[in-house]
């Protein structure tokens, strides 16, 4: 074995340093009936088999069931009826219970279901295809989570203007028209008639889950900006429906303007120096104000004129793919937490330019205090105002001005930062007149808390009106759910749905200058195992709510990372220790004419990927399995002690946004650690926790971490997952796993039989280091390989070393890639332990011990 590169600037070399650590390893698209691995489910026929909720879970019957799935995009989900009963027999064996039908009504046929001749029909031979795959499913027993609106613009196919927003998203929650335009598509998909099935969709049990709209939300990524730059049609839309709810709070003028103007407070002194640039150094730039520049970046200032002006003027010549690596700032602001303040100046440009005005801690972690606003500038002078209240105290904060989005010089002038400017209701404003906006100038609390009460009260009609109308109107007896969490009003939304959803990316892909621009993006390599203070697991516990069933129903480790192999058998540990409902990994493919490829060429398609489908098995045996047993402490957290309920939550939201987890410690400190120890969620208040369950067996996380090198393991009555740094491994699983190489590993050991380790006669062993195709084209830092996805076939890192199984007369064979046994393993049963050796020699990441 060759010995490990470690220099940051060879990186690129340890691929072909190691290539004989790397073995093809390509799953065959169509299932071996002798293969080792071989999950069965019952078939989905009558009404017994109907998915509900009891207890906060989900059961089929009388028996609890989690989903174990996988996503379908775009064309994916329709099949040739040659393809559908292979396809499906490969998911079903390996252990998948549910897919997700996503992105169907993005596209026309074939990527889509709309007919290209008639846009807002739906093709007759997509929807036979779906109806054939969705039988060919059920007869596996592999339910539906039937996406209803995703990606289709429905704004462009009414008389009414496009939003702003890609695929009506935001402007479709309130918008009357766009809600009975997504009414009008769940009665043509859930009344339809599935001859092969012989019942409508609405009738199906298969077709155990609807969503009524993808990643969609008031209080979602960017929705401010969204929301502020609305065309005039929604914005008046939403205006009204605004001061409609405000007539019903207050009554009149006299009572909203003593509510909002209560809290106005004037301007304060300047905490900057020199915001009028009137004083320059020696070297004629403007004293007390820095010019930072990044990388091969370059700008320079001045005080100058413009247009009848005296500004500075940032000369901006040259920039990269990264905006903040040209910034204009001031440091050594004082602030203080919870007060008010108020960024004014004059901006302009010679030409429409995008820039971002911040506030942050001018030192590690450079975390933001409560301003991050982007402002475009035009050619003539414009006037800003942006208020903030501070979200911490610090003596070293800055305000700076993020340049580098193009090489347009920038003109600033008077530059203030002032305690208070909060406003209330303006002179202006007027109830009867209805010209109250949705969003003031420098607002005080109780007008940002009124909105987003409004908007939460209006998104929650929305979900429970469509809700109402997919059970009610279309008499459909499927699980519905509606978008997924986006902080607590977003849960408050989600909170009458039958379940809760959330979705999540680990190191997903960023596109610096042109969105899903496939050959300029990068991904960070870092694994999550090894960095745990960012782990979005976290994250996504914390958006769970007491007494629903809560599901994963996105996520992924997208490829190239070199710990992809994480991803699996990492979410399947986590999902079953927190007692989780269901997990759909994202995705398993985009396309219907693929399915025998024999190498990954995409981010997140898991079919061709050995280092994500080749844990499927295993993920199936941890989460399904009940080989992981859930967590034994529970903990439910109120989100709010204020009544009413609303102002509380809006109270919270204001402060958190959509991070749950901070807003988990805000009344005591609480780290990432707690939740590998405990199970947790929020109630809405404090009047509805509910008393705690403790599993009769319980299973155990240990997650370490030393000098950036993590340790993860699982250990359960039937599971033993570890994975990270092979040193840290080798501690996590109390020297029971002791690995040569690679240096980050993945190791999962996972009864196939019985309930526990002494029950099982076939456990299966599933390892990987990296997993990459032939030739992949990596950039030196590892962070892209632009379109250079290499050629077959498909390989994994093989680890060599041992594994400690429980004590048994165990034989060992290693498994070809379709599941059949190969070559016969040594184990060394002695010493009442049982350990296998384990070596790229034999070809293989699943090993099949039996007794």
């Amino acid at each position: 074995m060759k010995k490990r590169i470690v220099s940051f600037f060879t990186l690129y070399l340890t691929t072909i340093a190691f290539a004989d650590d790397f073995i093809p390893f390509v799953i065959p698209a169509e299932p071996s009936p002798n293969s080792a691995i071989h999950f069965t489910s019952d078939p989905i026929l009558t009404e017994k088999d109907r998915i509900v909720v009891r207890n906060g879970h989900f059961y089929r019957g009388q028996e609890p069931i989690r989903f174990w799935g996988v996503n379908f995009s775009f064309s994916a989900n329709f099949p040739e009826k040659n393809d559908a009963p292979i396809v499906a027999r490969r998911l079903a064996g390996a252990g998948i219970n549910s897919i997700r039908c996503h992105h169907m009504d993005t596209s026309h046929w074939p990527q889509g279901l709309w007919d290209p001749q008639k846009p807002d029909e739906i093709y007759p031979e997509a929807l036979d295809r779906l109806d054939f795959f969705i039988n060919e499913l059920a007869k596996v027993g592999i339910y539906i989570d039937l996406n209803l609106h995703v990606g289709h613009p429905h704004s462009r196919f009414l008389d009414i203007p496009e939003s702003n927003r890609q695929y009506d998203k935001i402007s479709n929650l309130f918008t009357p028209a766009l809600i009975d335009a997504q009414k009008e598509f769940a009665h043509k998909m859930l009344t339809h008639f599935n001859p092969y099935r012989k019942m409508r969709y609405a009738d199906d049990p298969a077709i155990a889950i609807i969503e009524i709209t993808n990643e969609n939300s008031f209080f979602m990524w960017s929705s401010e900006e969204t929301i502020r730059t609305m065309p005039l049609y929604y914005n008046k839309l939403l205006q009204q429906q605004f001061n409609d709810w405000l007539k019903k709070k207050y009554t009149s003028q006299q009572a909203l303007a003593a509510a909002w103007n209560k809290e106005a407070e004037p301007l304060g002194t300047t905490l900057l120096k020199n915001g009028t640039f009137s004083q320059v150094t020696n070297s004629g730039v403007p004293a007390n104000w820095n010019t930072e520049q990044h990388g091969e970046c370059k700008a320079s200032t001045a005080k100058a004129g413009y247009l009848d002006r005296q500004c500075v003027k940032i000369d901006i010549k040259k920039t990269d793919s990264t905006e903040w690596h040209i910034q204009f700032n001031q440091n050594g602001l004082s602030l203080k937490e919870g007060q008010y303040y108020t960024v004014s100046f004059w901006a302009a440009a010679p030409a429409s330019k995008k820039i971002n005005c911040n506030i942050t801690i001018a030192h590690e972690p450079w975390s933001n205090m409560g301003l991050a606003r982007s402002i475009t500038l035009s050619p003539t002078w414009q006037e800003f105002r942006l208020g903030f209240t501070a979200n911490a105290s610090d003596d070293n904060a800055r305000l700076s001005f993020v340049l580098g989005a193009d090489e347009t010089d920038v003109f600033l002038a008077h530059v203030q930062l002032r305690p208070g400017g909060q406003v209330g209701l303006d002179k202006n404003e007027s109830l009867a007149q209805s010209n109250i906006a949705l969003f003031g100038d420098n607002e005080v609390e109780a007008r940002k808390l009124d909105r987003l009460i409004f908007l939460a009260e209006t998104e929650k009609t929305f979900f429970d009106g469509m809700r109402s109308h997919i059970k009610n109107t279309l008499g459909s007896k499927s699980l519905v759910t509606g978008t997924i969490v986006f902080g607590p009003l977003g849960l408050y939304g989600q909170s009458d749905m039958d379940f809760i959803d959330a979705h999540a990316y680990w190191q997903h892909p960023r596109f610096p200058n042109r969105p899903w621009d496939q050959n300029d993006w990068l991904i960070e390599q870092k694994s999550m195992i090894n960095n745990p203070e960012e782990a979005i697991l976290f994250r996504l516990a914390c958006e769970r709510l007491a007494g629903k069933p809560f599901t994963v129903t996105e996520y992924n480790h997208p490829a190239p990372l070199d710990s992809q192999a994480e991803c699996v058998p990492l979410i399947a540990s986590f999902a079953a220790a927190q007692d989780w409902d269901g997990v759909w990994l994202y995705s398993y493919s985009h396309s219907n004419n693929a399915w025998g490829k024999n190498q990954f060429t995409s981010f997140f398609d898991i079919h061709a990927n050995p280092g994500k489908w080749g844990f499927i098995p295993a993920g199936a045996a941890i989460f399904l399995k009940y080989g992981f047993h859930p967590l034994g402490r529970e903990k439910w957290i109120p989100l709010t002690e204020e009544a009413p309920l609303l102002t509380g939550l809006a109270k919270v939201h204001a402060q958190y946004d959509r991070n749950m987890f901070e807003a988990m410690g805000r009344k005591s400190p609480y780290r990432w650690y707690n939740l590998t120890i405990e199970r947790v969620g929020y109630v809405l208040d404090s009047s509805a926790v509910p008393q705690p369950f403790n599993p009769a067996f319980k299973s155990y996380i240990d997650w370490q971490i030393n000098n950036q090198k993590g340790g993860y393991s699982a250990l359960g009555p039937g599971v033993m997952f570890c994975a990270g740094d092979r040193e840290m491994v080798a501690r996590v699983s109390r020297q029971r796993i002791m690995m040569q190489s690679p240096d980050f590993v993945v190791v999962a050991l996972t009864i196939l039989n019985g309930n526990k380790w002494v029950e099982a006669d076939k456990i299966l062993l599933s390892v990987c280091g990296r997993c990459e195709n032939v030739g992949m084209g990596f950039s030196q830092d590892r962070r892209t390989i632009g379109t250079r996805w290499g050629t077959p076939p498909a390989r994994i890192e093989a680890p060599a070393g041992t594994v400690e199984v429980p004590p048994a007369q165990w034989t060992c064979h290693a498994l070809k890639p379709d599941g059949t046994l190969g070559t016969v393993v040594p184990v060394n049963n002695s010493n009442n332990k049982s350990i296998v050796s384990i070596s790229p020699k034999y070809q293989t990441m699943w090993y099949l011990l039996t007794k």
